[in-house]
Formats: C-alpha cells, sequence, structure tokens
C-alpha cells in the first residue's frame, strides 16, 4: 500500500477553502425549512439561499469544463509544476472583486442564473458535486505547471484565464454568495 502524498501548500490551501464552503453551506442550510431554504428577499426579485447554492453549482460547472481542457492540454505537453499557484495581477483582481463584503453588484451571466426547480437535496449534491471535482482537479493541477496552463474564460470570451487564477476565482466567488446568502437569512422579514 502506497502512503498518501503530501500536497505543495497552495494546492492543499486551495482544497482547504473548498472544504470549508462545504461547511459553510451545510451549517447555513442545516436549520432551515425548505420552504426558509427556497424564500425569496424582495417579493421575488432577490435570490434565496437555494438559488445562491445552486448558482455557485452551475457556475463551477461551467469553469470546470474549461479547466478540464487546460489541464488536458497541459498532461499532454508534458507540463510539470514550476512553482506555488500564482495568479497573475487580473486574476487576483477578479478574484478580489467577488470578496464579501460585496461592494459591486452585477447581473449573473444567463447561463449560470438559477433555476430555481430543484429541491434541497439536488442542490446541495450539485453544491458539493461540483467542490469534489473542483478538489481532484486541483490535486491534478499540482503535478502541472497552473500558471501557464490557460483556459478560454466561459463568460469574457476574449480573455484567458490562467488554470492557478481559476482556482482563486472560484473560491472567491463561493466566499461572496455564501456571504449573499447569510444576508438573506439575516433580514428582518425572513420568514422564521
Amino acid at each position: 500500500m502506497q502512503a498518501a502524498q503530501t500536497l505543495p501548500q497552495d494546492v492543499q490551501r486551495v482544497i482547504d477553502q473548498l472544504d470549508e464552503a462545504d461547511r459553510h453551506a451545510d451549517a447555513l442550510v442545516a436549520n432551515l425549512s425548505d420552504a426558509q431554504f427556497h424564500w425569496q428577499p424582495d417579493g421575488g426579485r432577490r435570490w434565496s439561499v437555494a438559488q445562491c447554492l445552486e448558482h455557485l453549482a452551475i457556475g463551477a460547472e461551467v469553469y470546470l469544463a474549461c479547466m478540464r481542457g487546460a489541464v488536458d492540454r497541459a498532461k499532454q505537453e508534458r507540463s510539470v509544476r514550476r512553482g506555488a499557484f500564482a495568479p497573475g495581477f487580473f486574476g487576483r483582481q477578479f478574484a478580489k472583486s467577488l470578496e464579501p463584503p460585496v461592494r459591486f453588484r452585477g447581473r449573473a451571466p444567463k447561463a449560470i442564473v438559477p433555476g430555481s426547480t430543484l429541491s434541497r437535496a439536488e442542490i446541495l449534491s450539485r453544491f458539493h458535486g461540483s467542490h469534489a471535482a473542483l478538489k481532484t482537479m486541483a490535486r491534478e493541477a499540482a503535478a502541472i505547471d497552473a500558471n501557464r496552463a490557460t483556459f478560454q474564460n466561459p463568460f469574457l470570451k476574449m480573455v484567458r484565464m490562467k488554470l492557478s487564477s481559476a482556482f482563486q476565482v472560484i473560491n472567491a466567488h463561493d466566499r461572496r454568495h455564501l456571504w449573499q446568502a447569510e444576508q438573506v437569512i439575516a433580514r428582518g422579514d425572513f420568514p422564521r
């Protein structure tokens, strides 16, 4: 039996942040009824806790599909790790702009707007499943040069994104919408 290989700190940090988002989501919804989980503020004009989590799952799935191509190309090119994940300037700025508390609100791209028709179990399964796939991909990315492996941003077609930046952006995006879900629960008009 082979011993588990220790991951580089930067890769472990990505996985730890995904684990933390999983725990945070579970804690947020643990005591909510299904009605509270799906309740939308402002007469349905704002997202529910369910929609925040579904949005994160859909967004991660879209990114994962693009990231898969970058990892596979890097492996074909026999890319090897040359250092820690080091997102570029634009990747860092993009991730920083997503961090809570939210200072800038924009519209989500149509492809990742939640449909809000799924059950709690389906949404949580999708959320945790996307994180499991991201953790697997982070482990794969530990062996390649994730700072040179790039892909076309699925929402900004003219932008190529580093694989290392994508992990940082996804984790910041998780924190943003988990914070948003907390704000829904904290509202005075949230059903108790």
